[in-house]
């Protein structure tokens, strides 16, 4: 069955719509159909016909009562104010309704103390305020069918925000359903499953900094991830190759050496001097016909960090037996790895960024003589994890277990099959536990930064989540669920490695969260920051 949820639009916070819309989605285990009560659209189709009042606050401050004939009176549904956030499945917010109810919401007792609005409007007092900005209505029940058009045209605020209409029947939801930011307070009133900012939220330049703010900046940039401005080339080059060029152009226009004392000498000396043997970047040749499509000749990012190292590009058959440090990308390069390994040759491995990434692959991990970062975890500033807007959650028990095995060209390297281990590890997970388990096979990029995300399946009923070498662990860390790893992992430190443990397993403080992640975080960089030397500086400052 599908559920049926409306939220207030007003054309002054269309962007809080459309973020609530979002959270309602990101955490929905069934379908949902989400409307926007949009009041024009109403009044052109003649359904709401009232004069505006000047003491509404919102555009939907009365148009939310039209939902049970929006649903021609039958089944329940779910009335929400635009400024909130969701934080939990709607499911089971609509498990909550009750027959002989017409209406179910959160029976507050808030008394605010602004006398205005987030916005410039009337803050005005009445009893059951608040109440009617999250609704669940059920539909069929006579009094719900006493709110026709013509009623909510014209009936008072008070007869419909009071609930007048139906003052017998009125159920009660609990107060996380519907948390009012700064009126409720964690942990002595729970957790909020529904925040609502009903004092201002982070949409306007006031209330950016407002508690529980960061919930939905972090919403706000998964749904509309802030695209990179477009910078220059000369942007993102080391200090040597920015100096020549700019020597270059002083030759250009002053070539007699008279103003700046550059000639072509000095130049070609300075281009000779740049050191191009710090490391050399294995590419796939084989892969070249599709860098070429997208204009390039060369894998970009093995460039871009060769660019920052004092390196160049190549390929394996030309430096097989060299011992200058290899960089490869992807874990197809497992006999390279393993010769350099061998022979006792540094290389450098760039892959998916531990975290921070969305929708855009904007990290890339760089590991030392390894494909993820196994080392002991090092303090570090939080400069770097700050940057990528990654908040931390405590950590909330669950019922399923998610098992996310790795994609068999990672089990390669370890001489894995995948449906033996996958086989394996389910027998064993049954062996001390009779929770579900929920199995997520690794899918496609788009899937799984679109429709199907690793934040999306550990918000679903999660008890904890069991791998091999998947990065999914560190995120399951920062989500507030414990895992098991059950291969080398870079968040091995704070899990559990048995699946003996999993009724019980290792639960980390917040605080070893969060030094993880700090850690981590100078583990992975941008592109420009490969290109710069940036990436290059820090890992080899950190050996």
């Amino acid at each position: 069955m599908t559920l049926k949820i409306f939220i207030g639009w007003d054309s002054r916070e269309p962007l809080a719509a459309e973020v609530c819309k979002y959270s309602i989605l990101k955490h929905a285990t069934v379908p949902v159909e989400i409307y926007f009560l949009k009041q024009a659209e109403l009044r052109a189709q003649e359904i709401y016909t009232r004069e505006v009042d000047p003491q509404s606050s919102t555009e939907f401050t009365f148009t939310r009562f039209l939902v049970p004939y929006l649903c021609k009176y039958q089944g329940n549904a779910v009335f929400v104010d635009c400024d909130f956030l969701f934080e939990h499945d709607v499911k089971e917010l609509f498990e909550c309704a009750n027959d002989n109810a017409a209406v179910a919401v959160v029976q507050h007792d808030y008394q605010p103390t602004n006398t205005v609005k987030m916005d410039g409007k009337t803050q005005y007092l009445y009893p059951r305020k608040n109440w009617s900005s999250l609704m669940l209505f059920n539909c069929a029940h006579a009094d719900c069918q006493t709110l026709t058009p013509e009623i909510v045209s014209s009936q008072t605020g008070e007869f419909l925000h009071r609930f007048t209409w139906t003052d017998y029947a009125i159920g009660s939801l609990d107060k996380t359903w519907n948390w009012l930011v700064n009126w409720y307070h964690e942990p002595q009133d729970g957790k909020p499953k529904a925040i609502h900012y009903t004092e201002g939220g982070p949409w306007f330049p006031n209330y950016v900094k407002t508690e529980y703010g960061g919930n939905w900046i972090q919403a706000h940039n998964e749904l509309t991830p802030t695209p990179l401005p477009p910078s220059h080339v000369f942007d993102m080059i080391p200090l040597e190759i920015k100096t020549l060029f700019d020597n270059i152009l002083k030759y250009r226009v002053d070539p007699t050496g008279t103003y700046y004392g550059i000639t072509l000498e000095s130049v070609i000396d300075q281009l000779k001097q740049l050191d191009n043997s710090a490391a050399v970047a294995i590419g796939h040749d084989e892969n070249n016909t599709k860098f070429e499509r997208k204009g390039k000749m060369y894998d970009p990012f093995l460039q871009s960090f060769i660019l920052g190292s004092g390196g160049q590009i190549s390929n394996w058959e030309k430096h097989s037996t060299s011992m200058i440090p290899a960089i490869f990308r992807g874990v197809t390069k497992r006999k390279e790895m393993n010769i350099c390994r061998s022979v006792g040759r540094d290389f450098y491995y760039i892959d998916t960024g531990y975290f921070g990434n969305g929708k855009h692959k904007l990290y890339h991990r760089i590991t030392k003589n390894d494909v993820q970062n196994f080392g002991l975890i090092v303090d570090r500033p939080n400069d770097r994890l700050e940057r990528t807007g990654v908040q931390l959650t405590k950590f909330r028990p669950g019922t399923n277990i998610l098992l996310a095995p790795p994609s068999q060209k990672l089990l390669n390297l370890y001489d894995i099959n995948l449906e033996e281990w996958l086989q394996q590890t389910q027998d064993e997970i049954k062996k001390y536990t009779d929770r579900p388990i929920v199995t997520r096979l690794k899918q496609g990029r788009s899937v799984r930064v679109n429709d199907n995300t690793m934040e999306m399946a550990l918000t679903q009923d999660v008890h904890c989540l069991v791998t091999f070498s998947s990065i999914a662990a560190g995120e399951a860390l920062l989500l507030g669920k414990p895992a098991i790893t059950l291969g080398p992992n870079a968040a091995a430190a704070l899990c559990s490695q048995s699946l003996s443990e999993i009724e019980t397993p290792k639960i980390p403080t917040l605080d070893e969260v969060a030094a993880w992640a700090r850690h981590i975080a100078y583990c992975q960089f941008t592109e420009a920051e490969m290109r710069d030397g940036t990436a290059w500086k820090i890992l080899n400052e950190y050996v």
